[in-house]
């Protein structure tokens, strides 16, 4: 650990331990509700019980108010049943509560007077599913839904995440966009804890939460989607499970010869969880474990003069473990921990490339948390929490791991003729290390009160500390190039800057350590049974400084929000719901590693004569092309000598929510909501040194640079033409009991603006081309969209689950090419428009898109108990059943080829697996 990094975590705990901690959403789960006699009065002093498999410590036990309220905290995630009893009445039972992460199941009870032709129990089999107090736009998952589903990827939660919600687009199986916000705007937290990167097993989850919209304060530092997941905890019985799957190139159906590889591919994936007491209602434990392996033969030289390249391989292990201890009545402990490792052999494709020059990859993270909930009182909820985690990933030469002792010192080449091949050695040696700790408190006060109505207020803090460093080298330090025999190029790479010092060689360092801090203020106030308001309000504090002492943040924003939920016919089973949020975005990190440039190198050709590489050398990199907020470039000054220094503003997002659900039979709601998100002055790296014509095609012939170097500089930025604007408008239907289990919904969005993701768009590159970005669609855009997801237990046995995904297609541009930086980077329409035959007639613009994208999967699955006795179940997973080769990407340059298809949705695939239970 740096000597940076150890400083920051000190402060971090001095400053964590006089104030509260924030822990972003809720990771517990709650029961609240009423209880009325038969006349609708209400109850005082009624006996209520809450009791789960899920719950260490036995059932819990509290009493109802003047008001027949009652309220069970600090829950973990499963299914309950709550009893209301007391002498001269008969007693009731809800069965079936689903208790999820954040918001309460609530519930409305009402005993009758105990008389000889009633039935001692009053049972309830199911409680209602729509909340009447939570206004957040949102979709809930528990494990079996999920594991019951044909999904496309069983091993990133992200790739769930995306394909699976209302305003979601994937953009690869590890990262999704919500509703307009940038794929490192989301927050996917586990018990409470930032992911920040680690790899969690989806078996060793017990429930999901994905809020796309109107979670207010307590997601305030993340502008796209807050993903609440909280692992098993074991219960009082031992419990064995393990599902396995298969999948095989093969098995890949109604292949096409023009479009699909011919190289074998098969993985096949095993994951057991070991769970149970180790003292009954006192000590609980869990343990998951996920291995897998993946191989790919490899293309063959058609030529026949190379040998058969190696298959590509990959192995993976994770796991996670838990360990829960109910210390008293009040006070529970849980310890959790998450690990990956994974590597990869021979990387790089192709068989031009020979085994000395292939590439090899080692992933390596961990996670250990502690977690003390308090009850102090029946009316204060203390949770404290503190996590450390560290990623390490290395991509290096495949001989790093034959012989080490050469690695790092022999050059790769590459030969153009007479065919392309990468030889000697591979071109890359880079580690990344990541560290954080993280500390996390929450306070949760309940009150009630005839005036005042009942009150649920949270005072919370994060204080989060991060290191990151990346070490990147060259093997031999250069790259050589060659035309046959004859040699072209030699390209050398430095550890510093050999222009402002002596050469050095070896590792190129960059480091960054940040600073985050979040707190909050929220009172969830159920006014009258039927209103509830909920204000909040968000500070948070961000610093980031680098290895070459730069501080590029140290900033602080105020981040209010409020919602309202109306329960309009009064009785449990609709929701009328609105809110306002703020959202602020503080990068930090990223921030923090922009000034830090990238890799100095130098490019010289070959000079026959002299029998060297001296000719025409030109240099690359450094950190002379990074600056922040010098918008006139990087002197500072504008072209009347003034400063022209600015300050980044904070990224803010603006949102406004509305929406209504309903429960229209048991079990069944029906729903819909209104998102608009206006995203303002987000970051974006802006050139400051080239002038540019007009049009924006060639820079200025009599000096196209500011300061006289043909150099670009890169100003990070935060403009108030940086922006995008999301708005969306989704329908859905939930029945999440029963023997059909179902969520559908169709979404209509618009996703205009400058920005999409991250802070390197085309915006701010070339002057004369920000008119055609300015508010266009963006990638992200798609007109239409709906997403079904159901299982169907037909009988004991058997079993049916599918997955139907239809999206209207995103656009797509026509590039054309730019002199000035010898790429296809001009515009002559907006982005998602075709400038047609006449670029200077935009009356003949049309709109270019991507076919409309749909795939339907279905699984089905066999229970083997029937017949067997023991619990086993083998299923079959079939992915796009339809076999639809629709096409998924195009060439959007200006050529012969454009418009033609570059990619197409994968074949129908069948996946085989099975889970047994004991």
């Amino acid at each position: 650990m740096s000597r940076t990094f150890s400083r920051l975590v000190v402060v971090a705990a001095i400053c964590a331990l006089p104030k509260l901690a924030m822990a972003q959403g809720g990771v517990t789960g709650s029961i609240v509700g009423y209880l009325f006699d038969q006349g609708g009065q209400p109850l005082k002093g009624i006996k209520i019980v809450a009791k789960s498999d899920t719950q260490i410590g036995g059932g819990k036990t509290t009493y109802t108010n003047d008001e027949g309220f009652f309220r069970f905290v600090g829950l973990l995630p499963g299914r309950f049943e709550v009893t209301a009893s007391a002498k001269g009445l008969r007693t009731v039972l809800q069965k079936d509560i689903a208790v999820g992460v954040s918001s309460s199941a609530e519930i409305n009870l009402v005993m009758e007077v105990e008389s000889q032709q009633l039935e001692e129990v009053k049972v309830i089999e199911k409680a209602p599913i729509v909340s009447v107090t939570s206004p957040a736009v949102k979709e809930v998952y528990d494990e079996e839904f999920v594991d019951s589903l044909p999904t496309e990827s069983k091993k990133w939660i992200e790739s769930l995440v995306g394909n699976g919600v209302p305003g979601a687009v994937t953009v690869s199986q590890r990262s999704t966009r919500i509703r307009g916000g940038g794929a490192n705007q989301n927050a996917f937290l586990v018990d409470g804890f930032n992911m920040n990167g680690q790899k969690i097993t989806q078996k060793g989850l017990a429930a999901f939460e994905t809020q796309t919209a109107g979670y207010g304060a307590e997601g305030a530092a993340y502008s796209g989607g807050l993903v609440n997941m909280v692992t098993k905890s074991g219960s009082n019985k031992f419990e064995f499970d393990v599902t396995m799957y298969a999948e095989d190139s093969y098995l890949r159906l109604f292949k096409v010869e023009s479009i699909d590889n011919t190289e074998h591919g098969w993985n096949n994936y095993i994951m057991p969880s070991f769970s149970g007491p180790i003292i009954k209602d006192r000590l609980w434990y869990f343990v998951n474990l996920e291995t897998g392996t993946l191989v790919t033969t490899r293309e063959k030289d058609p030529a026949g003069l190379a040998p058969p390249p190696r298959k590509n391989s990959a192995g993976t292990v994770r796991g996670s473990a838990k360990l829960t201890w109910q210390v008293s009545p009040r006070n529970k402990v849980q310890a959790v921990t998450n690990f990956s490792r994974q590597f990869t052999k021979n990387t790089v494709g192709g068989f031009g490339v020979e085994q000395e020059a292939q590439g090899k990859g080692d992933e390596m993270d961990g996670m250990v948390g502690v977690i003390w909930e308090s009850l102090l009182t029946d009316a204060l909820l203390f949770r404290s929490q503190v996590g450390t985690t560290q990623l390490w990933s290395e991509t290096a030469p495949e001989r790093c791991r034959t012989s080490p002792e050469d690695c790092d010192h022999i050059s790769p080449v590459t030969q153009s003729f007479p065919r392309a091949q990468t030889l000697q050695n591979f071109n890359s040696h880079q580690q990344n290390i990541r560290r954080s700790v993280e500390f996390i408190n929450k306070f949760e006060w309940f009150g009630s009160s005839k005036v005042l109505g009942d009150h649920n207020v949270k005072l919370q803090d994060t204080h989060f500390v991060e290191h990151r460093e990346i070490a990147s080298s060259t093997p031999g330090d250069s790259l050589i190039a060659l035309n046959g025999n004859v040699p072209l190029t030699r390209t050398e790479y430095y550890s510093n800057d050999p222009r402002l010092d002596s050469p050095r060689y070896g590792y190129f360092i960059r480091a960054s350590d940040s600073i985050k801090n979040a707190a909050l203020l929220t009172d969830t106030m159920r006014l009258t049974r039927h209103f509830t308001l909920t204000p909040g309000l968000s500070w948070i504090y961000g610093r980031g400084s680098n290895s070459i002492g730069d501080v590029s943040i140290d900033t602080q924003a105020l981040a209010p929000s409020i919602s309202a939920v109306w329960d309009a016919t009064h009785d449990g089973r609709t929701a009328v719901r609105g809110s306002f949020g703020s959202m602020v975005d503080v990068d930090v990190v990223g921030l923090s590693q922009h000034t830090l440039g990238s890799q100095v190198t130098k490019r010289c050709n070959w000079d026959a004569g002299a029998g060297e590489f001296t000719g025409a050398c030109v240099y690359t990199g450094g950190t002379s092309g990074r600056t922040i907020g010098l918008p006139c470039g990087a002197s500072a000054l504008d072209q009347f000598g003034r400063p022209c220094k600015e300050k980044l503003q904070i990224p803010r997002t603006w949102e406004y929510t509305a929406g209504v659900e309903r429960e229209i039979v048991q079990g069944i709601g029906i729903g819909a909501d209104f998102v608009y998100r206006q995203f303002t002055r987000q970051y974006e790296q802006v050139e400051t040194n080239q002038i540019w014509n007009n049009s924006g095609t060639e820079l200025d012939p009599d000096g196209g640079y500011k300061n006289g170097r043909n150099q670009a500089v890169l100003d990070l930025e935060t403009p108030a033409e940086a922006r995008r604007r999301y708005m969306g408008f989704t329908a859905s239907v939930h029945k999440r009991e029963g023997a059909l289990k179902i969520t559908a919904s169709y979404t209509w969005s618009q996703l205009t603006g400058t920005v999409l993701d991250g802070n390197s768009n085309e915006y701010g590159d070339i002057p004369g081309r920000d008119i055609y970005l300015l508010d266009a669609y963006l990638g992200d855009d798609s007109r239409h969209a709906i997403r079904t997801r159901g299982v169907y237990d037909v009988n004991k046995w058997l079993a049916t689950s599918i997955e139907w995904r239809y999206t209207t297609g995103q656009p797509y541009s026509r590039r054309f090419w730019n002199t000035a930086t010898s790429s296809f980077a001009d515009y002559r329409a907006r982005p998602g428009e075709n400038p047609g035959n006449n670029i200077n007639d935009p009356t003949d613009d049309r709109p270019i898109r991507l076919p409309d994208q749909q795939i339907l999967s279905l699984q089905v699955r066999f229970n083997l108990k029937p017949l067997t006795g023991a619990n086993l179940g083998i299923y079959v997973d079939i992915l796009n059943i339809l076999a639809l080769r629709t096409v998924t990407s195009v060439e959007n340059q200006d050529t012969p080829l454009f418009q033609q298809a570059t990619g197409y949705r994968p074949p129908l695939t069948i996946r085989v697996g099975a889970r047994y239970r004991f």
